[in-house]
């Protein structure tokens, strides 16, 4: 016998339980739809959760302080510094925002009066030894040099005037932004016009650098981004001081920096000491309580579905005894009975993933278009049709043996 043949009866048989069928199907059919878009998001949310910002994040910490209104405080930006530096187990400090941490992105001009900027990169300034405080890796040119630093106040405390020309800051462009500018040419030499804190600015390029991610957000422009840095020194700046640490020593570093840093600013209040893991953590605090909440989601829907198979199952082997019977009386072994409730459900399941791997991708352009969400690949669509092609199988299989275990003689006294 053709498998043909024996897939022709059960077809039949489920004509006349059309409705029941076609009911079970669709409740595949939408099942899968949302999970394949649920599992796509949680992966995505993931997938963002475990990007490195480029940094050598494991080492890297940040002490907000800030003054207290009123109080008097002997430190300054260069004090401050001095004092961090001196801590044991530091390995590099400045005055600066880190990433994952309140950085903004900055229009680049080719000119000082252009009007539609190249890019709009994230730009991560800070004081001299902000590079070698972040750990990140020049792959063409050079690093930034303190000497070649312009002053903080005499930069932007000089309210004279002055072009951008004037205020030119030496900057290192990620690969990728660097690409983008200068696809056919070296980024190194070339100028770009921005704004810092509302005053003009120019930037010469003497880096390109590896990937760093000022953001993480799960956009192709998360990797374009601009470092620069300007010199301080006697200006009481309160703000963020980051730091980092020789390797693996940042949990015993941190507390002592924390607390030089208190002594050296007793105006100052410290509102935030944090590590880049902590940075981290609540960055994707909101993506790791939406996966927990799609994960329930995601186990109930694939509970109720089991259910509703092994269900209707049960009840079609109740209504079938009488056949069973028959059908094992005529000579049919367990293994053929237990088969043929297999096959019916792999029909009845594979109409059902079938429409679902449709209406999945579908459902995946309706989010696309309202919630920015990223098309949907093809591995979580096979992914969810394998899963619930075996998900059917193993809630028919319980109805299905007990089926099987009928004796012909009890079957056909049934009624």
């Amino acid at each position: 016998m053709s498998p043909i043949d024996s897939i022709r009866p059960i077809v039949r048989a489920l004509r006349s339980h059309r409705a029941a069928a076609l009911l079970l199907a669709l409740e595949i059919a939408l099942t899968l739809a949302v999970l394949c878009n649920l599992m796509f998001i949680v992966a995505g949310n993931l997938q963002r959760a475990r990007t490195p910002t480029g940094t050598d994040e494991a080492d890297i910490a940040v002490i907000q302080s800030i003054g207290v209104i009123g109080e008097d405080n002997p430190g300054t930006a260069g004090s401050n510094l001095a004092t961090l530096q001196s801590v044991p187990g530091v390995a590099a400090a400045a005055f600066g925002a880190p990433p994952l941490w309140r950085v903004d992105r900055a229009a680049l001009f080719a000119s000082p009066d252009a009007e539609q900027p190249l890019a709009r990169p994230y730009l991560l300034n800070g004081s001299q030894g902000l590079n070698r405080t972040l750990g990140t890796r020049v792959i063409q040119g050079r690093d930034l040099q303190d000497a070649e630093l312009p002053g903080l106040m005499s930069t932007f405390g000089d309210t004279s005037g002055g072009s951008a020309d004037t205020r030119q800051f030496p900057a290192l462009l990620t690969q990728a932004l660097a690409e983008q500018l200068y696809p056919t040419q070296s980024a190194l030499g070339k100028v770009l016009y921005t704004n810092m804190w509302g005053t003009p600015i120019s930037l010469r390029v003497v880096g390109v650098i590896a990937p760093l991610r000022a953001a993480i957000t799960g956009h192709p422009d998360d990797a374009m981004a601009v470092v620069t840095e300007f010199k301080v020194a006697g200006e009481g700046l309160g703000g963020g001081y980051m730091l980092r640490s020789q390797p693996g020593q940042l949990a015993q570093v941190l507390p002592l920096a924390a607390k030089a840093l208190q002594q050296a600013n007793p105006g100052h209040v410290q509102q935030m000491v944090k590590t880049m893991a902590q940075l981290r953590e609540d960055t994707f605090r909101g993506d790791t309580a939406l996966n927990r909440m799609l994960a329930g989601i995601m186990v109930i829907l694939l509970t109720v579905t089991a259910l509703g198979v092994g269900g209707l199952a049960s009840f079609w082997v109740q209504q079938r005894t009488r056949q069973i019977g028959i059908r094992r009386a005529l000579g049919a072994t367990r293994t053929d009975i237990l088969r043929y409730f297999q096959i019916e459900n792999f029909l009845i399941v594979g109409a059902g993933v079938v429409a679902g791997a449709l209406l999945a991708f579908a459902l995946n352009q309706w989010l696309m278009q309202r919630f920015e969400l990223e098309r949907l690949s093809a591995v979580p669509v096979l992914i969810a049709v394998v899963a619930m092609w075996l998900l059917g199988q193993l809630a028919v299989l319980g109805p299905a043996l007990r089926a099987a275990a009928i004796p012909p003689v009890v079957a056909t006294r049934s009624t």
